[in-house]
């Protein structure tokens, strides 16, 4: 092989190699303006959290530093912003509603413009959410390939670029990077170079335009992209190759199968406090019977399936009360259960809790109250009942001259046996020597006529007139019930209250006989007694019922229920009924007009200004109901300078009177717009991001910083806004901004300590421009500099202009001298081989 051809193939080696930083370390970081495809990652369910994916979103390598974040909730066309982070956790004001997710590029790091997107509406359960949450914007639809333009990716080092010629006539290198944007590195504190190489290594990144070479570096960086086309919408291919639009895809999905719910409510004809139903059967005499109980002993609850499954109930058996058993319940279904008082039961007050229980664990309650009252006796003839047995005293030696001896044949063979045991102790002192000697041995035997003369005189006269008293006549009688209150009814009822019994019972010591009833008015009916008559001390009673007559106009009745016998006078029972006034039924709930306010308002209902009452439509004409507003649970932020939009929800509380029967919506919404107040940014906000004074940094190093001003990223300025804009920056020597970006990239030629200065100027806008206050404000960061090792070279400082525009940030680092002496090495070996061949032709 000759000489020629080897030196030829090290020179293109050499210059090969001399390339590679362009083509391995120029990785580029994101630049541009933000499109593609945004998508929004996590479960569209109440306590997810939402992030956003950048995976199909240009340009390439997106991070969450690179942009900021919005995140909205959307209830119909109105949005309020509900976070800022990387990420949002749903809360349950989110539910039925769509989330809004913004990105809006960070202009100080090369990313303009914004996307937007929705997630589906919000469920409660993850198991219920879709499983795509993100939902194209509305009026957009995803683009999908043709057969004429298919997905795919071309690289630009493959075809060439629009209007580029691939013969002899192409442009040259040196025009191309003309055009590209370049990355300057201001060298700062070198000594001037010493040599000729100096002139090569002058701009810091190493990219002399003079030089050819660094031309053909240019060029290939330029080419150094791909080109996607139809990233914006595009449909994704599966391995077996069918296209399939991700909505269509999930709308072919069988439905979920319905979560069987089981609920059941109870409804009687009273409520407790707490919502519980109640059954009062009032008082009853103990030793009551079904029989002889009246009408108000049988009660009935209402039970209703509210659930989407059937219920099977369990049998129970209340210790105080007889009810009904239910067995199975169809969804909505609802049934009527009778309930009643057990017999025997004893005296007392009860008030029990009985609970209906489905083998689906389902538990519902009502309490039933009953009171047992004692049986009432009548005692105010006891004193005239005849005595069983002669009082003892009463036999004194008064009445002896008045018996005669006609009485005697009758009354001694009946009461000698009877009054000697007992009158004997209780005789007075001149009884007991006759009587003692001369009865004992003859009673015995017999009854002599021997005893009649002795005995008869004392004995015998006082016994006749006791043994046959008379009974005074007390007829008396009583009911089980001494007042009847009937329920309530509304004007127009068809039906009456059910008819309340009313039992007689006979506490005298004579028969009654002519029972009859009567009633006062005609606003009440009584039926007939059962019986009319009722013996005494008879364990029975006569009953009869009484209730208010159907069709009264509304108002309270009074009456009296009388009851009379042949031996009695009468006995009054007062009856009691109300018919009130047909209810309004409300038909409408009005709507709250919107709301504007200044910022910083209060945030209650008062400072928002949100109405007391709202209109509320009936069958019988436009009233005003009272509303509770949840201001809690709004959005707004009092503390936030910022306009706000938000809505407030409250519940409408009907006025006495009015029914909602249609079972209308009470929930009401209104809309508040609140404008934001003007910002004055603090100085302290002030920054300068990218450099620290714990960095790690050589003379080799390229450092590239940012000055943030605080109040640079009001939107939409109002007049008063304040901010704080970036004028200059130093380190040895003075640089200015004109606009932004205000970041610059910078090398220090010496080791040692250095300070970086930034200066921003106090701007207020005046309703229509930014204008310069006079006051201004600096930050500092100090930083040390070490020598890079093996540094051979000190680079000169450069002098270009800070404000040129800078090229792409690779954020590359690596060493570039050794590819540039090599560079070197490969041009003075082709000039020496040149040189070389000229001589020897």
């Amino acid at each position: 092989m000759r000489p020629r051809k080897i030196i030829a193939m090290v020179m293109t080696f050499l210059m090969m190699l001399s390339l590679l930083p362009s083509l391995v370390f120029a990785a580029a970081a994101p630049e541009g303006e933000l499109g593609g495809q945004l998508k929004i990652k996590g479960t569209a369910a109440v306590g997810s959290e939402l992030s956003a994916d950048y995976e199909k979103v240009t340009p390439e390598g997106l991070t969450d530093d690179y942009v900021t974040f919005s995140w909205s909730r959307k209830v119909g066309d109105q949005l309020t912003e509900v976070g800022t982070e990387k990420t949002y956790k749903l809360v349950d004001e989110d539910l039925g509603n769509k989330i809004e997710l913004k990105i809006t590029g960070k202009a100080e790091m090369g990313i303009t413009g914004e996307l937007k997107v929705n997630t589906v509406e919000i469920v409660a359960t993850p198991e219920e959410a879709p499983e795509e949450t993100t939902e194209l914007p509305e009026g957009e639809q995803e683009a999908a390939p043709t057969e004429e333009t298919p997905v795919q990716e071309i690289a630009a080092e493959d075809t060439p670029a629009e209007g580029s010629q691939t013969d002899e006539n192409t442009q040259p290198a040196q025009d191309v990077a003309e055009d590209t944007q370049t990355e300057e590195v201001i060298d700062i504190g070198a000594d001037e170079p010493t040599d000729s190489s100096a002139d090569v290594m002058q701009p810091a990144d190493g990219q002399d335009t003079e030089n050819s070479a660094d031309n053909s570096q240019s060029e290939i960086t330029t080419d150094d992209s791909v080109i996607n086309i139809g990233t914006e919408g595009y449909l994704e291919v599966p391995e077996n190759g069918q296209a399939e639009d991700a909505n269509q895809g999930a709308s072919a999905e069988s439905p979920a199968p319905q979560k069987p719910v089981y609920t059941a409510e109870i409804v009687a004809e009273n409520t407790a406090e707490d919502g519980t139903a109640v059954l009062d059967f009032g008082t009853v005499n103990a030793g009551f019977t079904q029989e002889n109980a009246n009408s108000s002993m049988t009660k009935n609850v209402t039970v209703k399936n509210t659930g989407n499954s059937t219920l099977n109930f369990k049998e129970i058996s209340p210790e105080h009360f007889m009810v009904k058993d239910l067995g199975s319940l169809a969804a909505g279904e609802s049934v009527d259960a009778w309930v009643m008082p057990r017999e025997g039961t004893a005296v007392g007050e009860y008030s029990d809790t009985i609970t209906y229980e489905t083998e689906e664990g389902v538990k519902v309650s009502f309490i039933a109250k009953l009171t047992v009252a004692e049986q009432k006796q009548d005692d105010t003839n006891t004193d005239q009942q005849p005595a069983e047995k002669p009082a003892a005293p009463e036999t004194t030696p008064e009445v002896t001259p008045e018996v005669t001896p006609e009485v005697t044949p009758e009354v001694t063979p009946e009461v000698t046996p009877e009054v000697t045991p007992e009158v004997t102790p209780e005789v007075t002192p001149e009884v007991t020597p006759e009587v003692t000697p001369e009865v004992t041995p003859e009673v015995t035997p017999e009854v002599t006529p021997e005893v009649t003369p002795e005995v008869t005189p004392e004995v015998t006269p006082e016994v006749t007139p006791e043994v046959t008293p008379e009974i005074t006549p007390a007829p008396s009688f009583t009911t089980d019930i001494s007042e009847v209150k009937f329920d309530s009814k509304e004007a127009g009822y068809k039906e009456a209250p059910a008819a309340v019994t009313i039992n007689v019972s006979n506490t005298g010591n004579v028969k009654l006989t002519g029972i009859a009833v009567s009633v006062s008015g005609n606003e009440f009916t009584v039926s007939a007694p059962s019986a009319s008559e009722l013996e005494a001390n008879a364990n029975q009673s006569v009953s009869f019922t009484v209730a208010p007559a159907v069709g009264l106009a509304a108002g309270t009745y009074t009456q009296t229920v009388s009851i009379k016998t042949d031996q009695t006078d009468y006995l009054n029972i007062p009856v009691s009924f109300t018919v009130t006034e047909a209810a309004a039924k409300l038909t409408a709930v009005g709507k709250v007009s919107d709301i504007s306010l200044a910022n910083g308002v209060e945030k209650s209902a008062a400072g928002l200004q949100l109405p007391s009452t709202v209109k509320i439509t009936t069958n019988k004409g436009d009233m005003n109901a009272s509303v509770k507003w949840d201001v809690k649970g709004s959005a707004y932020n009092q503390n936030s300078t910022e306009a706000q939009k938000f809505s407030v929800k409250g519940t409408v509380a009907l006025p006495d009177g009015v029914t909602n029967p249609d079972n209308l919506s009470l929930v009401v919404s209104v809309n508040v717009t609140v404008s934001r107040g003007s910002i004055v940014s603090d100085a302290g906000n002030n920054s300068i991001t990218g450099i620290s004074s714990d960095g790690n940094y050589t003379t080799e190093t390229k450092i590239t910083f940012t000055a943030v001003g605080a109040g640079m990223d009001i939107e939409n300025p109002i007049k008063g806004d304040v901010r704080y804009q970036p004028l200059n920056w130093e380190v040895l020597e003075a640089r200015s901004w004109d606009s932004a970006p205000y970041s610059a990239t910078f090398r220090m030629g010496k080791n040692g300590n250095y300070t970086l200065t930034v200066t921003y100027n106090q701007q207020q806008f005046d309703g229509s421009n930014w204008v310069n206050t006079g006051t201004q404000d600096t930050k500092q960061v100090n930083f040390t500099v070490n020598a890079a090792p093996n540094q051979t070279l000190t680079p000169a400082a450069d002098k270009t202009d800070a404000n040129q525009k800078n090229a792409v940030k690779t954020g590359d680092n690596t060493p570039i001298l050794p590819f540039v002496i090599i560079l070197i090495v490969a041009i003075v070996l082709i000039v020496g081989i040149l040189v070389y061949r000229n001589k020897k032709k």
